[in-house]
C-alpha cells in the first residue's frame, strides 16, 4: 500500500511562502534500515576500490569506466514483470526501447501520452538491461508507456553527448505526435540531473516543456564541495564519499576544467514544469537535491519533495523487488505521473 503522504508546506529557504511542498514519509520500514551495512560491506567496498583504481591517472580511469560498461551485458538475464511489451528503437547514436502493458495501448499506435526515462549510473553504468524491469514497474504502476533511453556514456561520450541522445528521444517523441502537455520526462541519479538539464535545453532552445519532471536522487551538481561538506558524504551506503568527484576528474572534466553551465543547480529554473523530487536522507546525492529544491522555490516553479527515510541510493525505487518502502515511493512517484498526464482522475477516482 502506497504511503500517502501528508503534504506539510515548508520552505527549503528563507521565505515564508514556498512553491516547494516537503512532504512528511513514515519511518523506514525494517528491511531499509538493515540493507545499509550489506550495501556499505558490499557494494560501496568495491565501488570504492574501483573510484581508488581509476583515479591513478587516465588509463586506470578509462579502463574502469569501460569495464563498468561492460556490466550491462548480464543484466540481459534479468526478467520484466509478466504482461510486459517490449519494442526496440534506433536512434542516430543510442538506442531505446519502449515498455508498455494491458491496458495501456499500444504507444507506436496509440499516441497519447509517454514517460520519456533517463536511467543512472554515474554516465559509467546503467543501461536498457539493468533497467528494464524498473522502467517496465514504472510503466506498470504509471499506466502510461516509458520510452527508456541508452544514451552514450563515459569513457566514449561526454554528459554533453547524453544530453543530446536525450533531446534525441524528445524530439521523436514530439516529432510522432506526442502532446507535450502528455509527456513526463523522468530519471534517477545521474539520469534524474540529465532530465532537468534536458528540461533547461528545451527552455532554452524555446521547445515545448514536458508536463512534469519526476526525478530521483538526481545527480545536479558536478562540483563536489557541497556534497563533500554535507554529513551525508560520510553516511551514504552505497556512493563511496570521492566516488562522484573522481568521475569529473577524470571524466567530465575537460583539460582539468568543469564549466558551471553543465551542472543544473547553476541554472535559473523560471518556467520549468511541476517537479516531484524523491531522495533518501542518508545519501549523499541529498546536498544536490535540496540545492534543486531551493532553485525551484527561487524561481516559483512547483516542487514536491520527499525525502525517504534511510532509503539508500538507487534502492528507492530499484529495490522495489525486495523493499516496501521501495514500492511505497515507486506508487508515489506513478501518482504523481497519472495526476499530472490527467489532472482531473485523482478527483474522479476519489468520488
Amino acid at each position: 500500500m502506497a504511503t500517502s503522504p501528508q503534504p506539510s508546506h515548508v520552505p527549503v529557504g528563507t521565505g515564508t511562502r514556498s512553491s516547494v511542498t516537503v512532504e512528511t514519509i513514515p519511518p523506514a520500514r525494517i528491511g531499509t534500515r538493515l540493507v545499509h551495512p550489506v550495501l556499505r560491506t558490499t557494494l560501496q567496498q568495491f565501488l570504492r576500490a574501483g573510484a581508488w583504481v581509476a583515479d591513478r591517472g587516465p588509463g586506470p580511469a578509462h579502463l574502469i569506466f569501460r569495464a563498468t560498461r561492460l556490466s550491462e551485458q548480464p543484466a540481459r538475464i534479468l526478467g520484466t514483470p509478466r504482461g510486459t511489451r517490449r519494442e526496440s528503437l534506433r536512434f542516430e547514436h543510442c538506442d531505446a526501447e519502449w515498455l508498455w502493458s494491458a491496458p495501456v495501448p499500444d504507444p507506436r499506435v496509440d499516441r497519447d501520452a509517454a514517460i520519456l526515462y533517463l536511467h543512472g549510473g554515474a554516465f559509467i553504468a546503467g543501461g536498457l538491461h539493468s533497467y528494464r524491469r524498473h522502467t517496465a514497474r514504472l510503466a506498470a504502476l504509471s499506466e502510461l508507456p516509458v520510452l527508456t533511453v541508452d544514451y552514450r556514456q563515459l569513457p566514449d561520450a561526454h554528459p554533453n553527448e547524453s544530453l543530446a541522445d536525450a533531446l534525441t528521444a524528445y524530439r521523436y517523441l514530439l516529432d510522432e505526435g506526442f502532446p507535450p502537455e502528455k509527456i513526463i520526462v523522468a530519471g534517477d541519479s545521474a539520469g534524474g540531473g540529465l532530465a532537468l538539464r534536458l528540461a533547461l535545453t528545451l527552455r532554452e532552445q524555446e521547445l515545448p516543456l514536458p508536463v512534469a519532471l519526476s526525478v530521483t536522487s538526481p545527480w545536479a551538481d558536478f562540483d563536489s564541495t557541497a556534497r563533500l561538506a554535507h554529513p551525508n558524504s560520510r553516511y551514504d551506503a552505497v556512493l563511496p564519499a570521492l566516488g562522484p568527484d573522481m568521475v569529473v576528474r577524470r571524466g567530465i572534466a575537460v583539460d582539468g576544467e568543469l564549466d558551471p553551465a553543465w551542472s543544473v543547480v547553476n541554472h535559473d529554473f523560471t518556467g520549468l514544469p511541476p517537479i516531484l523530487l524523491q531522495v533518501g536522507s542518508r545519501e549523499m546525492l541529498l546536498a544536490d537535491a535540496l540545492a534543486v529544491a531551493k532553485r525551484a522555490e527561487a524561481a516559483g516553479v512547483a516542487l514536491r519533495l520527499q525525502v525517504r527515510p534511510s532509503a539508500p541510493h538507487t534502492l528507492i525505487h530499484l529495490g522495489a523487488d525486495l523493499l516496501a518502502d521501495g514500492r511505497d515511493a515507486a506508487r508515489d512517484a506513478a501518482e504523481f505521473h497519472r495526476a499530472m498526464i490527467d489532472p482531473g482522475r485523482v478527483g474522479r477516482s476519489a468520488a
